[in-house]
């Protein structure tokens, strides 16, 4: 029995060896890469003021390993694999924080294998078809400010004087954009002189479809997207008091540095059918500079006839290949349809993303 124990481990050995030393026929290359974004934010509720040293929500840290491969007959298979890594994201901490909030985590962003030939089709955990439909930015300052304001403050809660109205900023607005990120089928057709269409399917009857153009005329560069999101029976319908969700965007980045962008979606929702409109101006300049204005309104979320207004400047330089320093500011505001308004949030943020 000894013999037969130390014949399998050398048996053991020499396989993994075998495996380490010799190349397969058919490799899938690998790369690994990510990023760090780090920041400093300042909120004032209009009754008092706090810092926080936070992970920024607009482009979280993360890392990841990317890898595919060309096969016979024009097959192309590959994977994505995406882990976010989080301390304080700045979209959960809220002005009762006494410390840090919770303990740092691995949230799941991609778990996703694709196979190319007639489109690509994907499976796994990953963007479905309509996320980022909302979020088509040409601007260059995505980093600081985009169409989901409440990705900076959003768990700030509003106050009228000394008193809390129990709405946050996130209770508040929104751009309603598609479905995230979740286990599904995916499929993207072939482009068609920069255009492409998708579907997927997820769990308990949801599904979307979206459609993508990106195209470059010499004097400006055009990007838009477009999607609709059925929740069927999942937990997005909130057991049935939202039907489905229209997200739409479309930038335009001129050759001498002007940038315009705008976003328009709505919820089917009971009672309230939330919609939510968003424009930005945006200006890149001396190769390594870009800045922008921006102003949003989300109506009927908090309640209806409510209305979440969002004002935004951002900045941001790029002096290193990879390394990006940025400035934002919101003025975060709330017009109630019963009662008095409450007092504004004024959310300040300066932070470094790194790339690797």
């Amino acid at each position: 029995m000894k013999k037969l124990s130390k014949l399998g481990l050398v048996a053991l050995i020499l396989t993994a060896a075998v495996m380490i030393t010799a190349t397969p026929l058919y490799a899938i290359d690998v790369t690994i890469s990510g990023q760090l974004n780090r920041a400093a934010m300042y909120v004032d509720d209009g009754r008092s003021a706090k810092w926080f040293f936070v992970d920024n929500e607009n482009s979280s840290s993360r890392f990841r390993f990317r890898g595919s491969n060309d096969f016979e007959g024009g097959w192309r298979v590959g994977l994505l694999w995406e882990v976010e890594m989080q301390s304080n994201a700045s979209n959960e901490v809220s002005m009762d924080d006494n410390q840090d909030v919770g303990d740092i985590t691995f949230r799941e962003r991609h778990l996703d294998v694709f196979v190319e030939k007639w489109g690509t089709a994907r499976l796994g955990q990953g963007d479905t078809a309509s996320n980022g439909t909302s979020e088509v930015d040409l601007s260059g300052t995505a980093v600081a400010t985009y169409s989901s304001v409440s990705d900076v403050g959003g768990d700030i809660e509003f106050r009228d004087g000394s008193e809390k109205i129990g709405i946050t900023v996130s209770n508040s607005r929104s751009n309603f954009d598609g479905l995230s990120r979740k286990d599904r089928f995916r499929y993207d057709t072939p482009r068609w002189g920069g255009a492409f269409a998708s579907v997927s399917f997820e769990g308990n009857s949801e599904w979307d479809v979206a459609a993508r153009y990106a195209g470059d005329f010499g004097w400006a560069r055009l990007a838009a997207a477009a999607g609709w999101a059925d929740f069927g029976t999942s937990n997005d319908s909130q057991d049935g008091d939202r039907d489905g969700n229209f997200s739409s965007s479309a930038s335009m980045l001129f050759d001498f540095g002007l940038s315009l962008t705008a976003s328009y979606a709505f919820r089917e929702q009971n009672d309230k059918n939330p919609w939510n409109l968003f424009g930005k101006l945006g200006y890149q300049f001396l190769g390594i500079h870009a800045a922008s204005i921006q102003y949003s309104r989300t109506k009927n979320l908090s309640n209806e006839d409510d209305k979440g207004d969002t004002f935004g400047l951002g900045y941001v330089v790029t002096p290193f290949k990879s390394v990006e320093f940025y400035g934002t500011y919101y003025l975060h505001m709330l017009d109630l349809d019963e009662g008095d308004d409450p007092d504004d949030i004024n959310v300040f943020m300066g932070g470094i993303r790194v790339r690797f």
